[in-house]
């Protein structure tokens, strides 16, 4: 009788782990950023709309992040559009996330982050500091946690790119 519990039992776990696994679904395979052999990446002298969507294809074709945006939350910190991408650069998950504002018409939460970043290079989210980079009416999030030389040079790279977008928008 002992055996048929302890049976029973160790069943009951087996099926247990079985479908807790089966909750989990697939695993998602992030894409990857492959930058050229030679470092040399070719911008083209096309102007951009100052939209969201020209900062990330400027963005885009500067090789910034792999995959495909998703919309992000935007309203907690006062912007009119946020979007983000995640992805692996050199062994490590990367996300890279881009806000526009409307700077005529800031409401207090957009006025707090934007005056926050150009001040301290942080604003305040959900009670975490989120460190940022401003340029004009956008603002960049850029998360890698390592600190792989090359790792850091990537975010060094697109931070310039990002600050230097007002020079290639459309006249």
């Amino acid at each position: 009788m002992k055996s048929v519990k302890k049976f029973f039992g160790l069943l009951l776990c087996v099926l247990m782990l079985l479908t807790l696994a089966a909750c989990g679904g697939p695993v998602q395979t992030l894409p990857k950023l492959e930058l050229p052999e030679d470092g040399q990446i070719q911008m083209s002298k096309i102007g951009r709309p100052d939209t969201l969507e020209g900062l990330c294809e400027y963005m885009a074709e500067g090789l910034s992040f792999a995959g495909d945006p998703v919309e992000m939350s935007y309203k907690e910190i006062g912007a009119i559009g946020g979007v983000r991408y995640r992805f692996t650069y050199n062994g490590s998950t990367v996300q890279v996330e881009f806000y526009e504002f409307d700077p005529d018409n800031l409401d207090e939460k957009g006025k707090a982050c934007l005056d926050s970043v150009k001040e301290t290079g942080k604003f305040t989210v959900l009670d975490n500091q989120v460190p940022a980079v401003q340029n004009g009416k956008y603002l960049m999030i850029y998360t890698d946690e390592s600190k792989k030389e090359e790792n850091t040079a990537q975010k060094d790279r697109v931070e310039k790119l990002f600050l230097d977008f007002a020079g290639f928008k459309e006249n």
